[in-house]
């Protein structure tokens, strides 16, 4: 079994501050074994969001199963640790409430969607403490480095 962490976090605090039809953000996956990758995301606004924070927390959910996926050989299974107890749930319900859905998250749910599939074996998703988390410790020094990473 492969076990990845994932962590995501806003380029901006609030994101009704930015004029851009977007939200920026940054993703991590990493294990406890020294892989670690930090990305760039966008994720196009929505009227009447405030909160994208969770989506973000799912994209990365679904890069991590996407990149165990291009693996070669692929572990049979795979178990992702996110300290995001929301995108979890959605993550293991493969859905999210119809009062709470938007475009952004039926568009993060298709991706994890597709990368289960590529990748193939049985995926697992868990949550795990802020401080116990890899993939957060490594974002967190990431933002510190680029400070002030908001406006």
């Amino acid at each position: 079994m492969k076990t990845l962490f994932t962590d995501a976090s806003f380029d901006y605090k609030h994101t009704e501050r930015t004029t851009e039809p977007f939200v920026r953000g940054k993703i991590a996956v990493a294990d406890s074994k020294g892989f670690a990758r930090i990305e760039k995301v966008v994720i196009g606004k929505v009227p009447n969001l405030k909160q994208y924070i969770n989506i973000l927390e799912l994209t990365a959910i679904a890069r991590a199963v996407e990149l165990a996926g291009e693996e070669n050989p692929k572990a049979d299974s795979l178990s992702v640790n996110t300290d995001s107890q929301v995108a979890m749930c959605w993550a293991n319900a493969g859905k999210i409430k119809p009062k709470v859905l938007t475009q952004a998250h039926t568009n993060a749910l298709e991706y994890l969607r597709t990368a289960r599939i590529q990748f193939g074996g049985i995926v697992s998703f868990h949550f795990v403490p802020r401080d116990e988390n890899p993939a957060g410790k490594l974002l967190e020094e990431e933002l510190e480095r680029e400070a002030p990473h908001t406006i």
